[in-house]
C-alpha cells in the first residue's frame, strides 16, 4: 500500500508540473489515429514505440467499438450536479501495473547510479490503488462540497486527493475551486540525486496547492482553469557529492512554486462523440535557477458515450524552456514531452445499478537535452468502483 501512495501522490506533481493529455471520433477519429501513431513513430523508437502502440492501439479500438454505436442525443444543456440533494460516496479499487525508467524513481533498485549519462534503472511495480469520493449537493442541485479524487481530473492523469466545492450557474457556466494538500510520508525524493557509486538517502517531498476552474463561461463553449502548487525539499543537498562552488549549488535548489493556465474548449464532432482541444502555460519559479522552466503544451481530448460506456483518450505535446544552466552538466535543459492517457469506464457492471468497471491506461516520454532527466512511464490498471 505505501507504494500505491507514493505513486499516487507523486501523480500530483507529474500532472501538474507536466503537461497530460484529451481526445477524437469514428471515421475522422481513425484518420487521426494513424496520424498521431505516426508522429509518435518519428519521436519514440524501440521499446518506447511498442509501449506507446499498445496503449494507442486500445484506445483506438475502444473508441472505434463506441463510436458505432454513440448516443442518438446530445443535450446542449448541462447536467445538473447530482441526480438528488444529499451525500454521496463512491469508492474504487484498482489493481495497477506500472513500468517507469527516470532517474528521480526513489524505489531501492534505483538508489545507486554509477554515472550521471543514464536516466535510471527500468522499475516495474505491481500494486492496489483506492480511488474514493465523498460529496453534499444542496437542495437545488446546484452547489456541491466534495472530498477526495475528481472525476474530470482523473481523466486527465491527475490523482491528487482534492477539498473544493462546485457552483453551477442558471446560464450553465460552473466555477470549482478546489485545495490539494500536503499528504505527509507519501511523497519522495533523492536528498542529492547527482551523488554515483553510493546508495542516494530519500528526504520527503512536499506539495500542496490548489486549482479554479469556471466552465462553459457565460453559458459559451470556453472553460479556463488556473492551478498553482508549493513544493518543499525537507533536506536538499543537490550537487554537495561533487566540487561545485556556493552558487552553482544555490542554481540545483529545488524548492519551487508552480502555475499553470489552461483554456480549452469542448463541442460535439457526432453523435454521442465530442472533441476537446486546450492549451497549457506552465511557469516553474525555482529557488534555483537551473530548474526554473517555462512549459507550453497542448491536448487534444476525444470523449465517447454510449449507453452504459464511457471512453476519454487525451493526448499530449509539450515544451519545456529551461531558465538558466545546469552546472553539473555544463547545459541548459530542454524537454519535450508527448504522452497519452486513457479512461474506459463502465456503468452497472454485472447488471448491479451501484457498481461499475474500470480500465485506466497511459504512456508519458519525456526526452530531454541531457539523458540524465530523460523518463518513461507506463501504466495500466482496472478495477470496480461502487456508489453507496
Amino acid at each position: 500500500m505505501n507504494s500505491l501512495l507514493k505513486a499516487q501522490h507523486k501523480a500530483v506533481k507529474r500532472s501538474l508540473y507536466r503537461a497530460p493529455c484529451e481526445q477524437n471520433n469514428i471515421c475522422k477519429y481513425n484518420k487521426s489515429a494513424i496520424i498521431i501513431i505516426k508522429v509518435f513513430e518519428h519521436n519514440i523508437m524501440g521499446r518506447k514505440m511498442n509501449k506507446l502502440l499498445s496503449i494507442t492501439i486500445l484506445s483506438v479500438l475502444l473508441n472505434s467499438l463506441l463510436a458505432t454505436e454513440a448516443l442518438a442525443d446530445y443535450k446542449k444543456a448541462a447536467r445538473p450536479l447530482a441526480k438528488e440533494a444529499g451525500w454521496e460516496l463512491s469508492l474504487g479499487i484498482n489493481f495497477a501495473y506500472s513500468d517507469s525508467q527516470s532517474q528521480s524513481n526513489t524505489d531501492d533498485e534505483n538508489a545507486i547510479t554509477e554515472d550521471l549519462n543514464n536516466n535510471g534503472q527500468t522499475i516495474n511495480n505491481t500494486f492496489i490503488f483506492p480511488l474514493a469520493r465523498v460529496q453534499y449537493t444542496f437542495d437545488a442541485l446546484q452547489t456541491q462540497l466534495f472530498l477526495g479524487n475528481s472525476r474530470e481530473q482523473i481523466s486527465t492523469a491527475q490523482f491528487q486527493y482534492e477539498l473544493g466545492f462546485t457552483h453551477q450557474f442558471n446560464n450553465q457556466s460552473k466555477l470549482t475551486v478546489a485545495y490539494f494538500p500536503q499528504l505527509p510520508f507519501l511523497n519522495e525524493t533523492w536528498e542529492d540525486p547527482y551523488l554515483t557509486g553510493k546508495t542516494r538517502s530519500k528526504t520527503k517531498d512536499n506539495a500542496q496547492g490548489a486549482r479554479f476552474s469556471w466552465e462553459r463561461i457565460a453559458g459559451g463553449p470556453i472553460t479556463l482553469k488556473y492551478a498553482f502548487a508549493f513544493t518543499k525539499i525537507d533536506n536538499e543537498k543537490s550537487g554537495q557529492s561533487l566540487q561545485l562552488a556556493a552558487a552553482e549549488l544555490k542554481q540545483l535548489q529545488r524548492d519551487s512554486f508552480y502555475q499553470r493556465i489552461e483554456i480549452e474548449t469542448r463541442f460535439p464532432i457526432a453523435s454521442g462523440i465530442f472533441l476537446k482541444p486546450a492549451l497549457q502555460y506552465t511557469k516553474r519559479s525555482s529557488d534555483g535557477e537551473a530548474h526554473s522552466f517555462d512549459q507550453y503544451a497542448l491536448q487534444v481530448a476525444v470523449q465517447v458515450f454510449k449507453g452504459r460506456h464511457a471512453l476519454i483518450t487525451t493526448l499530449s505535446s509539450s515544451d519545456k524552456k529551461f531558465a538558466a544552466q545546469n552546472p553539473v552538466f555544463s547545459k541548459k535543459q530542454d524537454t519535450v514531452n508527448m504522452s497519452i492517457f486513457s479512461v474506459y469506464s463502465y456503468d452497472q457492471a454485472f447488471n448491479w445499478q451501484p457498481l461499475s468497471f474500470n480500465i485506466l491506461a497511459g504512456y508519458n516520454n519525456e526526452n530531454s537535452s541531457i539523458d540524465f532527466y530523460d523518463q518513461e512511464g507506463l501504466f495500466v490498471s482496472t478495477g470496480l468502483t461502487y456508489k453507496f
